[in-house]
């Protein structure tokens, strides 16, 4: 199997091609994004240039391609300050790398981390597969637009296409600028020392995973039987729920043990109006039906964090 990850050097990119690479069934894994991805291995190729660039694509295409994950993309903070880009790399460069990996032929398996940022407005207290979709930021349009994309293709046999919708993914090892970010600097700053300002309301209730179970759940998604997939071929990702407030107190187990930054509260009521349009509690029964699930705990969680800064402080 030959496949290829966009964005591979990003903190998905980078977890997920570790995965694919721990596979048997990997021949080789084509690692592009804009800066060379932190990957080395003998069946991993890296590779850099400009997702808009359509000789780039095509070039990433050659030889065949069985498999794609297509992590590219414009974060909602940026999308937000330069709708113009954020419309060339999420939507239009989109548009056109669909159709060159259409042209790869129908078996191709072609996978894609949508967000639940194409959730918005007045959501219910449990959003599943079937919540109405109404985004409320440019990110949260155009990953809604591209889950429609892929269903169609899927449905006309044109490739096999399939759409994981993520939570808010922690926990980040450096700060991104996007907006679930700034939720993972809540935990991430304090547990390597460093003070934090909480910009959102201790009762605000977000859905959380961890990057190993995204991962997992990326390979799933990829892995199932097209006729698994009812109407749509978008789901969400079961996730943890917890609350900012939970999240603070969380840190408290680990004081005694090492040095733990102070958190200081200061609400950014921009920043809290688009976090509360997202869902709360997020569910799917497909996933759930087919061994996807959430992670178990805040703590398990945070374990993981350590664990991975513990391996990458080893020379």
């Amino acid at each position: 199997m030959r496949v290829l990850v966009t964005g591979a050097a990003g903190f998905i990119g980078t977890r997920l091609a570790d995965a694919l690479l721990a596979r048997d069934d990997l021949e080789e894994l084509v690692l592009a994004d804009v800066v060379p991805a932190p990957v080395a291995a003998p069946r991993a190729r890296v590779v850099t240039g400009d997702f808009r660039d359509a000789a780039f694509r095509r070039s990433l295409l050659a030889g065949g391609i069985d498999s794609v994950f297509h992590l590219a993309a414009m974060l909602t903070s940026e999308a937000e300050r330069d709708v113009a880009a954020a419309m060339a790399v999420n939507l239009l460069a989109f548009f056109e790398f669909l159709d060159e990996c259409r042209a790869l032929g129908p078996k191709t398996k072609f996978v894609f981390p949508s967000s639940i940022a194409t959730f918005g407005g007045s959501l219910p207290e449990v959003v599943d597969d079937d919540v109405a979709q109404k985004p409320q930021t440019s990110y949260g349009t155009h990953k809604a637009i591209a889950e429609l994309l892929i269903t169609d293709y899927a449905r006309h046999g044109l490739l096999d296409g399939r759409a994981l919708r993520l939570p808010i993914v922690v926990i980040r090892p450096e700060p991104s600028g996007s907006i679930s970010e700034r939720v993972a600097g809540i935990l991430r700053e304090p547990l390597r020392g460093k003070d934090v300002v909480v910009p959102l309301s201790p009762e605000t209730r977000v859905p959380l995973a961890s990057v190993a179970s995204v991962a997992r759940a990326l390979l799933a998604v990829h892995d199932l039987p097209a006729g698994a997939f009812g109407p749509t071929r978008a789901m969400n990702l079961p996730s943890l729920t917890v609350s900012i407030g939970e999240m603070v107190r969380a840190l408290d187990a680990y004081r005694a043990t090492r040095k733990v930054g102070q958190v200081r509260w200061a609400p950014d009521p921009a920043l809290q109006t688009i976090v509360d349009t997202w869902p709360k509690i997020f569910v799917s029964d497909l996933a759930a039906k087919n061994g996807i699930g959430a992670d178990a705990s805040l703590h398990d969680i945070i374990e993981g964090f350590l664990a991975e800064e513990a391996a990458r402080a080893k020379p």
